[in-house]
């Protein structure tokens, strides 16, 4: 078995109940049916405590104000402690890593929702190289439905996106349209069978710069704004179901800070966010980029959907980059402190005064992308209900995200 990772993987270590915000809280925990038959067993002490602690029906473990039943004050694992470590259930013992699965190889990442495994990938200033090792000792499982040939095209494919995605010579929105403007065409070859294509398509990809910034010059995208796509993905993400229950305080009235004055007010606050922490945007549009190439694209193996994949992770980078901004406009608009936390309009013509406010510290922007990863990708609700909205409403068409990616530069 072939296994992937980041260069950064191996650097992962749990800190355990030094962690501020502990995993086995704030969400339920899928019990997987090996060690559910394993509790269902049980013998000694621990046998009274695990028929109480566990939904049975729901196969998960039970909570405790929103904490897992086994999780003590000290924040560690009262089942691990009786039981040893190899009573955790499949979930307890990989995450934070997050593993997708192919013929013949596995592609293992850290998760961004676990916030010493965001603090590694977020502090990763290096491109990130992709490394991968041999298990002699597990077997691969041929699937005869795996459809090889595309997976290995998904493959070339997202090796050319990364290459482009770390391509520090180009600004990260032209990196990210490049990389969108790709998918799209990747995925009318998939459509109409015509994978034989797709190496064509690659070479046209390399050095092409020029010619991609004339196709977005002529692309028609004058009729769309940043302004009505970011608002209309934070509808979506509003729609979500809060795994977190202190997420919804902080999610709300971020949009009447983001949009409730208007296009104008909005762009004014844009240009003071991106002048105040416009280098460490670049970086960190390159680092989600990455992040949700590496995790999702090749996925597109069992849904025919690339293009569906890259949308997610431009909608992530976007999404995340908004979330930021309201958090910064919140320190930083006149009159917040004492409005601080409250669903009220920017002011029309921005921020006052001195354009150059303090930039995010790094450990606000490791804690929200943190808490937005936990919300996004570790509910299957939520990440279909995203997925499914970019993929059908028009309003997320190639040339709205083409415009909501590189507008604020005609701004």
């Amino acid at each position: 078995m072939l296994y992937t990772y980041p260069h950064y993987y191996k650097k992962f270590q749990c800190i355990a109940s030094a962690c501020e915000d502990t995993c086995c809280a704030g969400w339920a925990i899928t019990i997987d049916p090996k060690s559910l038959e394993k509790y269902r067993h049980a013998k000694g002490g621990m046998k009274a405590r695990l028929k109480e602690s566990v939904d049975w029906k729901q196969k998960c473990f039970k909570q405790r104000e929103h904490r897992c039943a086994f999780l003590n004050d000290d924040n560690l694992c009262d089942l691990y402690t009786g039981m040893g470590p190899d009573s955790l259930c499949w979930t307890c013992k990989t995450y934070p890593r997050h593993i997708e699965v192919f013929d013949g190889v596995r592609e293992v990442s850290l998760c961004l929702s676990c916030i010493e495994a965001a603090r590694i990938i977020l502090g990763t200033k290096e491109p990130v190289r992709f490394l991968s090792s041999e298990n002699e000792k597990e077997e691969s499982c041929e699937d005869e439905d795996f459809d090889f040939f595309l997976y290995t095209k998904l493959q070339e494919t997202r090796d050319v996106i990364f290459e482009i995605l770390e391509n520090r010579g180009l600004s990260s929105e032209l990196r990210m349209a490049m990389c969108l403007s790709l998918a799209h065409d990747l995925q009318r070859r998939v459509r109409d069978e015509k994978l034989y294509e797709v190496d064509g398509l690659l070479k046209r990809y390399h050095n092409c710069t020029a010619r991609f910034c004339h196709r977005l010059a002529s692309a028609g995208l004058e009729s769309y704004s940043r302004f009505e796509t970011a608002s209309e993905l934070y509808t979506v993400f509003e729609k979500m179901e809060p795994l977190d229950p202190a997420w919804p305080e902080r999610r709300d009235g971020m949009d009447e800070i983001l949009y409730g004055a208007g296009k104008e007010a909005y762009e004014a606050n844009r240009r003071a966010f991106l002048t105040a922490n416009g280098t460490r945007m670049e970086l960190l549009r390159e680092q989600i980029m990455v992040y949700f190439v590496f995790g999702y694209f090749c996925g597109a193996v069992y849904n025919d959907n690339p293009y569906g994949k890259m949308k997610l992770a431009v909608a992530a980078a976007i999404l995340v980059e908004e979330l930021l901004m309201a958090e910064w406009l919140k320190e930083n608009l006149p009159g917040r402190p004492e409005n601080r936390g409250k669903a009220v309009s920017v002011v029309p013509s921005g921020i006052r005064g001195k354009a150059v406010a303090a930039a995010l510290q790094e450990e606000q922007i490791v804690d929200l992308v943190h808490c937005f990863s936990r919300e996004v990708e570790h509910s299957d609700e939520n990440r279909g209900l995203l997925e499914d909205e970019l993929v059908k409403r028009e309003e997320f068409c190639l040339k709205a995200l083409l415009a909501a990616v590189i507008e604020w530069k005609r701004a």
